[in-house]
């Protein structure tokens, strides 16, 4: 009988620690001129605490970048509370054409409203669609990160040169009646200004390789005007060290079927002395 019941407890607290558990996962790729890539993450959590591994992958078919795949692995651990969500990450991508580098970064959200949406924040590194409206202003999330960056790029019969950056980033959402509001600024700083970063800015779908001062992104999103099929657009503007100013206007949408979700976006993108163009594609599940 005391086996029996033993066995009993330890078959409902399987249980429970089972049903505790939840998966999100997607694979999105983009494509445009002389560019491709794509990004595999997923979200695996129990309770307050989610691990969220990334691989992002990108390469320019170019002869400058001798048509060379790069790829970022990155992993993401957070410790989520319905009113605050503290997280640390840290990532590398491995030497390609002689190129490096290697980073670690935290950030921290505060829900001033909290509202439904389980773990999902509408702003920052936990960000996550919410659905559903309310009346007047229904929730405010608000949040900072910082991350350290130190590019390195090898050199032929010399010393490699290195680039240490700093990412320091404010955001926001809120929830305003049928609308998810969202904005974010970052801006940079440089130790020794030696190699030329690569990497991904926030708002922009593509790898840039340039050295960037700040950037502005604003987002809205429109849950629950088209039946299952929520619609977005966003502006990002970005300042840059040696180079002109870009802008790019994104316009897209997600289909979220409670177990599965797919998103599609097209996002133009304009340097000052060209125009580019990216579609991006995207799929995943959840349970």
């Amino acid at each position: 009988m005391k086996k029996l019941i033993a066995s009993v407890t330890l078959l409902a607290g399987l249980s429970l620690n089972a049903s505790a558990w939840y998966f999100d996962g997607g694979l999105t790729g983009t494509t445009g001129k002389d560019y491709s890539g794509y990004k595999l993450n997923l979200r695996v959590g129990a309770d307050d605490f989610a691990l969220e591994p990334t691989l992002t992958s990108y390469k320019y078919d170019t002869a400058a970048l001798k048509n060379k795949t790069y790829r970022t692995y990155g992993l993401r651990g957070a410790w989520e509370k319905e009113k605050y969500t503290v997280g640390a990450e840290a990532g590398t991508t491995p030497e390609v054409n002689g190129y490096k580098n290697i980073y670690a970064g935290g950030d921290i959200t505060f829900s001033l409203m909290p509202g439904t949406g389980g773990h999902s924040r509408l702003a920052g590194p936990g960000a996550h669609a919410v659905s559903g409206g309310g009346e007047g202003v229904a929730r405010i999330d608000v949040g900072a990160s910082l991350k350290q960056i130190q590019h390195t790029q090898a050199v032929t019969g010399s010393s490699d040169l290195k680039t240490a950056q700093t990412e320091a980033s404010l955001f926001a959402g809120a929830k305003v009646l049928m609308l998810n509001l969202s904005a974010s600024y970052t801006g940079y700083s440089y130790g020794d200004e030696k190699a030329v970063p690569q990497g991904f800015i926030p708002g922009l779908d593509f790898a840039v390789i340039a050295k960037p001062r700040s950037s502005v992104t604003a987002r809205v999103d429109i849950p629950s005007t088209i039946p299952m099929i929520t619609p977005f657009a966003a502006y990002t503007t970005t300042k840059y060290k040696g180079a002109k100013d870009s802008s790019a206007v994104t316009i897209g949408g997600y289909v979220d079927l409670n177990m599965v979700v797919a998103n599609v976006a097209y996002q133009n993108f304009d340097n000052g002395s060209s125009n580019k163009s990216f579609v991006s594609v995207g799929a995943g599940v959840k349970f």
